[in-house]
């Protein structure tokens, strides 16, 4: 997840949070026979209250809310799914004094193809995606129960270096997610 997602997402949990907080510590103050809160409910104008629903701006109020709730709703939604490409990383080439600008995806397909050669891999699937504001080779691996996970990971770390070395030292990081498949029990 992009920085700001997350930040926007912890902020409107946070207000959310405190809202519902102090309506709580209200309602436990009132049931606590608090004076303020026992004062400030006593102050209120019941008749007023209850006559509410019955003005002619109550119905554009609701409405207005709804609004404002689906807006916040989708614009969360939008944010919260929207796919996290990454941009095409820059090169530098000292000795030319040139940029080369690299897509990460063939990249991560490249590391996919190395790993799916490997002795008891069943399938691999890549893709190159933004996580925690870093680009990332994301490679997700669906082998067999009786694989070797130790010559696997070293294996898997040989060929994150590769990689690593192939862009030249860009900040690009690499992701292998093993899942094994259930063990089948034999009788």
């Amino acid at each position: 997840m992009k920085l700001r997602t997350v930040l926007v997402n912890r902020f409107i949990t946070f207000g959310i949070g405190l809202v519902l907080l102090g309506m709580g510590a209200f309602a436990l103050a009132w049931v606590g026979k608090v004076p303020f809160t026992r004062d400030s409910l006593a102050r209120l104008d019941r008749p007023r209250v209850i006559d509410v629903p019955d003005q002619p701006w109550w119905t554009a109020a609701l409405w207005g809310a709804v609004a404002v709730g689906l807006t916040v709703g989708i614009v969360l939604l939008v944010v919260n799914l929207s796919r996290r490409r990454t941009s095409t990383v820059q090169l530098y080439d000292e000795v030319t004094h040139a940029t080369l600008g690299v897509e990460l995806g063939p990249v991560a397909d490249g590391v996919a193809a190395e790993l799916a050669a490997l002795p008891g891999v069943r399938s691999v699937r890549s893709r190159a995606v933004v996580e925690r504001h870093l680009p990332t080779l994301s490679v997700t691996v669906h082998a067999d129960p009786n694989i070797d996970v130790t010559e696997f990971t070293a294996s898997a770390e040989e060929t994150a270096l590769r990689a690593a070395r192939a862009l030249g030292g860009a900040r690009v990081a690499t992701q292998v997610l093993l899942h094994l498949d259930p063990a089948v029990e034999v009788r």
